[in-house]
């Protein structure tokens, strides 16, 4: 009888240490899927978080280079304006500025009234200006007018004809920055 309990209790013991065994393995199995879903999670997070901080600086990149065009552009406007200024300043010491004073009497198409030039333009050319007037069969007044630069306003009862380089300089700004962009190579 003895035999037979030490064979039911190695059989048990056998059994016993079975089935310790499969919950061993399958603990281990389990184990050892859970290491595997946190490397792979831990890998899409090391990916995700990769992947926005180059996202991150692309945008941190992009900001840089509009800043950087910004400043770029604000020093081109302020390059061209500053030409502009300086070419304005300079057009009444031309050489032909005179002829340019005529054309814009003769474009007017009045032929008496007021004609205001600037201080600096009725000092120098006052006496080319009556002459010309006289020779045109023009009954101009002259007058100077120390709120212009230059060029001319030609004024007829309700008539204003607004030729003073400051007006033309205006109305034509867009223009005269697109032209002077071009020649320094900005566009």
């Amino acid at each position: 009888m003895q035999s037979v309990i030490e064979k039911i209790l190695n059989e048990a013991k056998k059994e016993a240490e079975a089935i310790s065994q499969r919950y061993e393995d399958e603990i281990a199995k389990l184990k050892k899927e859970y290491e595997d879903k946190i490397a792979i999670a831990e890998k899409k997070l090391g990916e995700e978080i990769e992947k926005r901080k180059q996202e991150e600086i692309m945008r941190a990149i992009a900001r840089e280079r509009l800043e950087y065009n910004k400043k770029i552009t604000t020093e081109m406007q302020s390059c061209i304006d500053e030409i502009l200024q300086s070419a304005i300043k300079k057009l009444p010491e031309h050489k032909r500025y005179l002829d340019f004073l005529k054309n814009l009497i003769k474009n007017s198409g009045v032929k008496d009234g007021e004609l205001y030039l600037s201080s600096g333009d009725k000092q120098k050319y006052l006496t080319q200006i009556e002459k010309y007037i006289k020779q045109e069969g023009y009954n101009f007044v002259i007058k100077s007018d120390d709120k212009m630069s230059g060029g001319v306003i030609i004024k007829k009862e309700k008539i204003t004809f607004l030729g003073s380089i400051d007006i033309i300089a205006e109305i034509m700004r867009e223009d005269l920055k697109i032209m002077i962009a071009r020649t320094l190579n900005f566009v």
